[in-house]
């Protein structure tokens, strides 16, 4: 491929994003209703129930969540809606019915290029979902449930990119040319979309780079720093964490060290495992 290939391609997505362009499929009523439903005050058991039990898939995939190792750690089973809504709580069933959701918009796509880029960004989504979940689950001032829709969320930018470039077959077929724009612009597109589904302000600035370059010590810890830590400790090996953890402002603000590291670890395997399980 060569370079005027991806700058149409580049100069295509700068144009659909300077005019707000960017969208993909809309997301399930089911999800729009519990995520609409979470945003009232007046929220209540009964009317999730109701959201939920029209969608079969939805159901199933919930009873398997809440029989799961994770969520079931007296051993009881759950063989009723109710029963499965009430053991997972308001926000489990919201980022299940998310992260199914996801799932499928992954999985649509029938090109053979873009579909192994495609499972490999949703496998990585699966990794940092479950990271940022164990991560902020040792700060009692965040909420898990919610950075483990922030790091869901993180990289639906490619899910968007990598179906435009089906448009453009020799630079789908161009592994370093796409790895770079992916890359590039992923944060730009991820905040657009996040943003169109009506998401939290929270959710919207942890894809944000610039977000975190305007943090310093006396920044409040956020899911912006949870994000952040998420992806090194996915990213980076033992040693270079070392580094980080003595150096790097957000490791120092959720206070990641090695004593910490073990705990983080168990409680991302075991909700990565779970996902997988539950979603499979």
């Amino acid at each position: 491929m060569d370079k005027s290939d991806q700058f149409r391609f580049v100069s295509l997505l700068a144009l659909e994003l300077d005019n707000g362009d960017i969208a993909l499929p809309s997301l399930p009523d089911v999800v729009m209703k519990i995520r609409r439903m979470l945003e009232r005050d007046d929220c209540d058991f009964g009317r999730i129930s109701q959201a939920v039990s029209i969608d079969p898939v939805l159901v199933s995939r919930l009873f398997v969540f809440a029989n799961s190792a994770f969520y079931n750690r007296a051993n009881v089973k759950i063989d009723t809606l109710d029963g499965a809504i009430g053991r997972l709580g308001f926000e489990v069933v919201r980022n299940a019915a998310m992260s199914l959701a996801m799932k499928q918009l992954y999985g649509s796509d029938k090109n053979d290029k873009s579909a192994k880029h495609l499972r490999a960004v949703w496998a990585r989504g699966m990794k940092l979902s479950s990271m940022a979940f164990a991560i902020a689950d040792t700060q009692p001032h965040l909420n898990s449930e919610t950075a483990f829709l922030c790091g869901l969320m993180h990289e639906v930018g490619k899910l968007y990119i990598l179906t435009k470039a089906e448009e453009f077959p020799e630079f789908l077929g161009n592994p370093q040319s796409l790895s770079l724009v992916l890359e590039e612009w992923n944060p730009q597109v991820s905040k657009c979309i996040i943003e169109s589904w009506g998401f939290p302000d929270e959710v919207v600035e942890s894809t944000d780079p610039e977000t975190y370059q305007n943090h310093d010590i006396d920044t409040p810890t956020s899911l912006v720093d949870v994000i952040r830590v998420a992806k090194m400790l996915l990213d980076s090996n033992e040693q270079k964490l070392q580094v980080l953890f003595e150096n790097d402002l957000s490791c120092q603000k959720l206070a990641m060290s090695d004593n910490s590291m073990s705990r983080v670890m168990d409680a991302y395997r075991a909700k990565l495992q779970t996902m997988q399980q539950s979603l499979a």
